[in-house]
């Protein structure tokens, strides 16, 4: 597993309920690029209503600005990306709109402008580096959208020795990634090694594989649902339930 390590806890549980043994190497870890108070600004502003409408493509995002909810709700409305980033913004106790069909941005951003957004106020945190079709999308819709850049996602060099480690155990089944940043996170620790034949490549959804491919890796499983669960179902349809795998008795 490449993901940050305070992101990697609810891959690791349903990879173990499965019969796993997931091997948490977390390539990368947020930095955020606002301070405290610019941040809470924010969260002052979401609970104000100073937006008709809030946009979260992670739940990192959610995590920094989101405040709890005090159980009484401005008249705006929250759009998640997928089910792991609205249950981030469910578990601050606020109400989230029906997800979009698929869980990227295209999706989202079809999702979101079916529903009207000429003249609405829409706020959209997120990482550096993050793709431009949402935005795009919902400024030619006519939506006043205010982009904002709360984090990015740098290589954690502390994890390269375990990262060496791990690529060199011939147990190995498989190397999951869930994001594009993990993707390039990978490729800064690992550099221009070749991943071993015997290592599947897995990917979330197309936008990660599309990401790994351009980084010269070959996506072997690509999930057809973008979600961390829809991503170890398709893992295990690939590699077959445990004992059938090799590597466990």
């Amino acid at each position: 597993m490449t993901r940050a390590a305070h992101q990697a806890k609810e891959l690791t549980d349903l990879l173990r309920k499965r019969g796993a043994e997931p091997v948490s190497v977390p390539v990368m870890r947020l930095e955020a690029l606002l301070n405290k108070a610019a941040l809470r600004d924010l969260g002052e502003g979401i609970s104000a209503g100073g937006w008709d409408d809030v946009v979260f493509t992670s739940a990192n995002a959610v995590r920094l600005v989101l405040p709890r909810s005090s159980g009484s709700y401005p008249a705006l409305r929250i759009f998640a990306i997928g089910p792991g980033t609205a249950a981030a913004v469910r578990e601050l106790g606020w109400p989230v709109e029906p997800l979009p069909g698929s869980y990227v941005a295209e999706s989202l951003a079809e999702h979101m402008v079916a529903q009207g957004m000429t003249g609405r106020r829409i706020l959209l945190p997120r990482a550096a580096g993050a793709r431009e079709v949402l935005p795009e999308a919902l400024r030619a819709a006519g939506a006043k959208l205010e982009e904002v850049t709360l984090y990015q996602m740098i290589p954690d060099a502390g994890s390269r020795s375990a990262l060496d480690r791990a690529m060199a155990d011939p147990a190995l089944d498989c190397v999951l990634f869930t994001s594009g940043s993990s993707i390039e996170c990978f490729r800064a620790l690992w550099g221009p090694r070749l991943v071993p034949t015997s290592v599947l490549i897995a990917c979330i959804g197309p936008v990660t594989a599309a990401a790994a491919t351009a980084s010269g890796l070959t996506p072997d499983l690509i999930a057809e649902e973008y979600s961390l669960e829809g991503l170890v179902r398709a893992l295990e349809m690939r590699l077959g339930p445990l004992p059938e795998n090799d590597h466990r008795p």
